[in-house]
């Protein structure tokens, strides 16, 4: 029902637009009529002189002013900022368009293709338009929960899927960015795909070749050849103690269970709560339960002695580099894209430490608390030790532009996930603590809880669930957030919508056309 309402709102966008076109046109009488606009001469250059407005949002229109652009809006193609908008009508000497969504805020070139019968011209003019990100807000992506909770596992169109029922954390896979991989700690749940494109949901990865479904994380390798799955497996009086297992991607660039022989496992000790990737020279550091240790490991090294492989750590494939300060305590290893430092989430006892990496011994060292108070299950913003956390979950590192204009040394901002405060929230490079979204204060008026399913303004209105997974799509700006109680995938996005209409809005008995 959304994405209809979404559609037959554009449609309305666009033929108010086309009418209103009409009408400037012939009130200045400046550009060329419909009947007397001349086609596209592939002999002479496409040009730009002027366009308007200087500044605006998506969906906003655009009149672009020129020569030799035809008349034929088909063979026209329109970029600003390095995406490409939809052309509503073509004239020689103007064309009109609807700004996209996510234009990129250094890239603000606007260029017009012209390309018929094999001979395409191309014009273009640098800056001059400030683009203006909508307003960010919170919606429902696909699953929902019944009220007796009983919706069960289901794939298929995201309008129709259920399930989402277990804690678990989300990633990209980094080839494909319309593929979204929910990885499941327990009840089965395996690794489901979201396919963003195609809108469906499926089930490449069961637990049937893992040797339990308590899948703790997921991440790729620099190459992106393997998924890199940590599980937790408690020692069963048998030395099995299986912890981290490499997925290759098969011959058609997509990860099933039997892709590459299926699961190789590459570490084997007990009760392993996550691994990580090093981005910048593809070490793998992954971390136990037991004693809270952290190990490195270096992924090279397995591949060069592939098939004479012993994954314990008697078999000197890796060591362990320190413990955190609370044992048998699950926690997270979060590396900042540089690969200077990371962010480990101490889950159950509500706090997060850094660890700075030593580019001489290429090892992290011993991490330090930088933001929450141990054993201290509370919702509270603040800087550093005096902020308090409830359950920091997954997190994601987000390039602030604010930073970058700036020149700051280090530009990316960590958003994570706070369970139990069922919220989205901010830790900065400085050590601020502040609450992104969640925790809707209109909801809570009628049922007073902190928790919710509402969707809508980040603070305002929008309310999460035992919110664990998040992944971020950088190119699109969009967040995606595994909502675990709530059996449902949340985003967060400019105007709260998450892709352009792919099909004509269908017409209700009684509607006339819009053509």
């Amino acid at each position: 029902k959304r994405r209809k309402w979404y559609q037959r709102i554009c449609a309305m966008m666009l033929t108010l637009m086309v009418l209103c076109v009409s009408c400037e046109e012939n009130d200045s009488g400046t550009t060329d009529s419909p009947a007397t606009s001349p086609a596209f001469d592939p002999s002479k250059p496409v040009v730009i002189t002027d366009f308007m407005p200087k500044e605006g949002a998506a969906f906003q229109k655009m009149i672009i002013y020129g020569d030799n652009f035809g008349n034929d809006p088909s063979i026209v193609k329109v970029t600003i900022g390095e995406k490409e908008a939809v052309v509503v009508s073509v004239q020689n000497n103007s064309i009109y368009c609807i700004v996209p969504r996510h234009v990129n805020a250094g890239g603000k070139t606007i260029t017009v293709s012209v390309k018929n019968k094999g001979t395409e011209k191309t014009g273009s003019v640098e800056g001059g338009f400030d683009y203006q990100m909508l307003k960010m807000l919170a919606g429902t992506l696909t699953g929902y929960r019944n009220e007796n909770d009983n919706q069960g596992w289901k794939d298929g169109p995201f309008e129709e899927a259920a399930g989402f029922r277990e804690k678990g954390c989300l990633a990209f896979d980094p080839e494909n960015p319309h593929h979204l991989y929910v990885v499941y700690d327990g009840g089965g749940g395996g690794i489901r795909l979201l396919d963003l494109k195609e809108r469906v949901v499926s089930f490449p990865i069961t637990t049937a070749r893992f040797p339990t479904d308590r899948l703790r994380s997921i991440d790729f390798t620099l190459d992106h050849d393997y998924m890199v799955i940590s599980v937790d497996r408690d020692n069963d009086g048998a030395g099995k103690t299986q912890s981290v297992f490499l997925l290759k991607r098969n011959d058609g660039g997509t990860f099933t269970e039997d892709g590459g022989g299926g699961p190789q496992l590459v570490a084997s000790y007990m009760q392993c709560n996550g691994a990580a990737i090093h981005p910048v020279n593809g070490e793998m550091y992954f971390n136990s339960y037991e004693r809270g240790q952290v190990f490195r490991m270096d992924l090279d090294d397995y591949f060069n002695h592939e098939g004479e492989w012993n994954p314990r750590l008697d078999g000197g494939h890796y060591e362990e580099l320190f413990t955190i300060q609370d044992t048998r305590w699950e926690f997270k290893i979060h590396i900042h894209p540089s690969g200077d430092y990371a962010y480990i989430n101490v889950i159950n006892q509500h706090y997060i430490l850094r660890s700075d990496y030593n580019k001489d011994t290429k090892k992290f060292v011993k991490p330090y608390r930088i933001a929450g108070q141990i054993g201290q299950n509370q919702w509270v913003d603040g800087v550093g030790v005096s902020a308090r956390l409830m359950e920091p979950y997954q997190g994601v590192f987000v390039k602030n532009p604010e930073y970058e204009a700036e020149g700051k040394a280090d530009i990316y901002d960590f958003y994570f996930t706070d369970k139990k405060s069922h919220s989205i929230r901010i830790l900065t490079p400085e050590g601020i603590v502040k609450t992104y979204a969640g925790r809707g204060s209109s909801g809570q008026v009628s049922d007073g809880n902190y928790w919710g399913a509402d969707d809508g303004d980040l603070r305002e209105v929008a309310r999460f669930r035992d919110p664990t997974g998040i992944a971020y799509d950088e190119t699109n700006n969009i967040f995606y957030i595994l909502s675990t109680d709530g059996r449902t995938i949340r985003f967060i996005s400019e105007g709260g919508v998450t892709g352009e209409p792919e099909e004509e809005p269908e017409e209700e008995p009684g509607e006339e056309s819009n053509e």
